[in-house]
């Protein structure tokens, strides 16, 4: 029987489990006690990423190399050296609160709330969504980010409004398997955002879905729509599932 692992993150830290022909068991721990929001495998080169919310200390983004405190040892033999902590998404000094801008939230990182990896041909490339709705890209593997100004600036951002939050957040980034310069992301509430020509334009492509709980007349603006998740088929790319 071919051996599945699996990674759940919880607000008690990171759980691994390992299924065998003896069945499921837990066979790593990492982050006891500290709440651990997501992970995310990457699957060019073996390493597992880990987001945490620490509340009085922030938020912190932490690696692991393949092979490293991997599955298959003891959950007392877990090695808290293997993570290695690395940048987080840092946003730029905000504007003056001017007519333009008032009533922003803070350009202050809150929650990593997305993690994913860039395209095969782009080794060292991640994308991360955030908690107040920014759009980051590093391409070392997390050693530094950049904020997507290009879809940051976009006038409709500040309709954007947090769904169940006090903020909106980016919660889904979708990467084209044949292109990997054509990006779909997510936003709670800020509709769906697609790119294809690696994040330098987007556009607002959420025609089509309907927020019934807004007054008629409003029910149908792109640019507030509340998807909570967006996943693009593997397997038949230009499938999605809200």
């Amino acid at each position: 029987m071919k051996q599945t692992t699996a990674q759940v993150a919880t607000r008690k830290g990171l759980f691994e489990f390992t299924r065998d022909a003896a069945g499921w068991a837990i066979t790593n721990v990492a982050f006891v006690g500290d709440p651990v929001n997501l992970t995310l495998i990457d699957p060019r080169d073996g390493a597992l990423y880990a987001a945490l919310d620490l509340g009085h200390f922030g938020v912190k983004l932490h690696r692991r190399e393949r092979g490293n405190g991997a599955a298959g040892a003891a959950p007392a033999a877990a090695d808290s050296n293997a993570w290695q902590e690395i940048s987080v998404p840092v946003y730029p000094a905000q504007p003056l609160q001017t007519e333009e801008h008032k009533g922003e939230p803070a350009w202050k990182l809150n929650l990593i709330w997305s993690l994913e990896t860039g395209g095969a041909d782009e080794p060292g490339t991640l994308w991360c969504g955030t908690l107040p709705g920014g759009l980051f890209r590093s391409r070392d593997r997390g050693a530094s980010w950049e904020l997507m100004r290009s879809l940051w600036d976009k006038p409709e951002r500040r309709e954007w409004m947090g769904g169940g939050k006090d903020t909106p957040g980016i919660h889904s980034i979708c990467v084209d398997p044949r292109d990997s310069g054509h990006l779909l992301v997510g936003v709670s509430c800020g509709g769906a955002w697609t790119s294809r020509d690696d994040g330098a334009t987007w556009s607002l492509t959420a025609k089509g879905m309907r927020a019934a709980y807004m007054p008629p007349e409003q029910a149908g603006t792109e640019q507030i729509q509340d998807p909570h998740r967006i996943v693009r088929c593997a397997g038949a790319p230009d499938t999605l599932w809200c």
